[in-house]
């Protein structure tokens, strides 16, 4: 998997940076909100450019580098680095490269970008790059840490009109179609590029209704609950497909389609469900399906869903 984390991306990652995966990185600015953002506990490393002139020109916030020194994180200092890359380790392995500083500002106001990947090689050679400036790097100590409150100097920003930040993410149950229904041209070309990205068995096509598209958006989560041909109520046996990311909205001449991708291909287990299950689990916690409007994803009754195929979140940078 290789995918662009574009905009918000401090937000794309959010479900990639929690704190049981251990976290190395190489990033040479950090303000304030770099605690926030990357959440760093005793296992982790992080190198920066705790230089005098980075210090002074407002690039690195003592205060959380304090923070991190006295939680135990292996915090060093690399004159003249630039770059911005993590390297994640858990369950599953992860990296990061892009342009993002870990700063509210970068956050909150900038137009970032990242890719994120699990290619093994790419994982690898991160590896070793941070092995590299680690072997090169010096860790902050006590002494470190006094010059640098002395000599910091807060920066100065340009103001700048604040962007929107990213719209939450929520949870639609659609309707699918069980027999072969042709996807509008222009969708069927978005999707062929979304196919030569992720692999074929991992991108499908939801067509909507017309107005939809309105409603629906990128980063949000679809389960499509399989009702044959002429969209009618599901029975209580009919398939529902597991959470997936929808990547694109597309407008056609005819009808509007969803191109959705699954954060984990058919090969990794992610079955089909009844929709009997589907109702049982949001009405254990309460909930009630409404065909129009959307679960907030961090509603119990879109965790619930999500537990039907042992998921703990949809992963957003699919989108």
């Amino acid at each position: 998997m290789i995918q662009l984390v574009a905009d918000g991306t401090w937000h794309g990652l959010e479900d990639y940076l929690h704190a049981d995966v251990r976290k190395r990185a190489a990033i040479s600015y950090i303000g304030p909100a770099a605690a926030e953002l990357l959440d760093l506990v005793g296992d982790d490393m992080i190198i920066i450019d705790g230089s005098d002139a980075a210090l002074q020109a407002g690039q690195v916030d003592p205060r959380t580098m304090s923070r991190w020194h006295k939680a135990g994180v292996d915090v060093r200092t690399l004159p003249n680095l630039h770059a911005k890359m993590i390297h994640l380790e858990g369950s599953e392995t992860y990296v990061v490269i892009g342009s993002a500083n870990a700063s509210a500002r970068s956050r909150n106001l900038l137009r970032e970008a990242a890719v994120l990947t699990d290619d093994e090689g790419l994982c690898t050679q991160v590896a070793e790059q941070l092995d590299v400036w680690w072997a090169e790097s010096d860790p902050i100590d006590q002494t470190w840490l006094k010059r640098a409150r002395e000599i910091y100097r807060p920066p100065a920003h340009v103001p700048a009109q604040r962007r929107a930040a990213p719209q939450p993410r929520r949870l639609w149950i659609g309707i699918g179609i069980n027999d072969p229904v042709p996807v509008p041209p222009k969708a069927a070309a978005a999707r062929e590029n979304l196919e030569q990205r992720y692999g074929r068995g991992v991108v499908d096509s939801w067509l909507m209704n017309p107005g939809d598209e309105r409603a629906v958006r990128p980063g949000d989560e679809v389960v499509l609950v399989q009702a044959g041909p002429l969209r009618q109520q599901p029975r209580r046996n009919s398939a529902v497909s597991p959470p997936a990311i929808v990547a694109r909205v597309v407008l056609d001449e005819t009808r509007p389609t969803a191109l959705l991708v699954w954060p984990q291909g058919a090969e990794d287990g992610l079955e089909p469900r009844t929709y009997e299950q589907l109702l049982d689990a949001v009405d254990r916690v309460g909930g009630e399906i409404d065909w129009d409007n959307p679960f907030p994803a961090r509603l119990p009754a879109a965790e619930a869903i999500r537990t039907l195929w042992g998921q703990r979140a949809a992963r957003s940078a699919r989108h």
